[in-house]
């Protein structure tokens, strides 16, 4: 190929670009913005966000360490639980009614997770559906005797209505509704509440609910706190 034939080539080459809209021109350079007045105050770079890690970051809790002074909350077991339910209500135990007087928590000890040192050496404390199901058919059990039976016996013997009347209502006996609820409290959580403490006030609301949605019936009232209180963390946990 000679030189005419290349200088032929660039040309063509040449000709193609500049049909095709290429420039080869430099962009012109874009407006940069005027400098904010005092009346005007500079925008936010949306830009200067700063990227660089900071170390990690733990999804759940970080459990105390031993020397903390600290240790996690632990559930009772089987036994534990069934002593502590027999203590607060006066001696009732979970059984079935009408089917003898066998104590369902030793019943179903294996389900609960206590071993059997044959196939299990250790007892399984977590707390599972299976454990809050059956720890809310005791309540609802026990609850329901010692509701009963505290219609029955003379104001010295109760240990669910201890300052108050099973007629009483916030209406016409305040005072010595909190102060059973302060009183319960103590006896099955441990927690001992001054009067007016903000911590009594989910109690008192769920007293007035049970009132409200059993016309009336301050019996029903209270076996809903009793129940409400055995199924709460503070009760089976320590």
């Amino acid at each position: 190929m000679n030189t005419h034939h290349i200088h032929c080539l660039i040309l063509l080459a040449a000709s193609v670009l500049l049909a095709s809209g290429c420039n080869t021109e430099p962009d012109p350079v874009a407006p940069q913005p005027s400098a904010p007045t005092p009346e005007q105050p500079a925008s936010p770079d949306p830009v200067g966000v700063n990227l660089s890690p900071h170390g990690e970051a733990h999804l759940l809790p970080v459990p105390p360490g031993p020397d903390e002074g600290v240790r996690g909350r632990r559930r009772m077991d089987v036994d534990q639980l069934d002593a502590s339910i027999q203590l607060v209500t006066g001696g009732i135990a979970w059984t079935e009614s009408g089917a003898g007087s066998d104590n369902l928590f030793e019943e179903l000890s294996a389900t609960l997770g206590k071993p059997d040192y044959i196939d299990s050496t250790q007892e399984d404390l977590t707390v599972s559906l299976l454990f809050e199901k059956f720890l809310g058919d005791a309540a609802q059990v026990v609850c329901s005797e010692l509701v009963a039976r505290e219609q029955t016996i003379s104001a010295e013997e109760r240990v669910l209505l201890v300052h108050a009347e099973p007629e009483s209502t916030p209406a016409d006996d305040a005072e010595g509704v909190e102060a059973n609820l302060r009183y319960l409290l103590l006896r099955y959580h441990g927690q001992d509440l001054s009067e007016g403490d903000p911590r009594i006030t989910p109690w008192s609301w769920l007293f007035e609910s049970s009132l409200h949605v059993n016309d009336g019936n301050t019996m029903s009232a209270w076996q809903a706190v009793c129940v409400a209180l055995i199924i709460h963390p503070d009760f089976y946990s320590y």
